[in-house]
């Protein structure tokens, strides 16, 4: 199944790969899976949208989440 392909990536191995830690003693093919998936993540936040532009639709989500907050 799909979800057995990737048993090594648990929890505590995705919070070292965000914070750009080492993995340690791993096999190779489980090194290649984590280094294509830190490419794939850097790309994906290199492109991400500046802070100074509001996201559509932002405003409703902030409007919806304060009203559902003060119930």
């Amino acid at each position: 199944m799909a979800d057995e392909q990737d048993k090594w990536l648990n929890p505590e191995t995705a919070e070292r790969l965000l914070d750009g830690e080492p993995l340690g003693a791993v096999d190779p093919a489980t090194r290649d899976q984590a280094e294509r998936l830190v490419r794939v993540l850097d790309a994906l936040s290199a492109q991400a949208a500046p802070a100074a532009f509001e996201l559509p639709g932002e405003q409703a989500a902030l409007a919806a989440f304060r009203k559902a907050r003060e119930a």
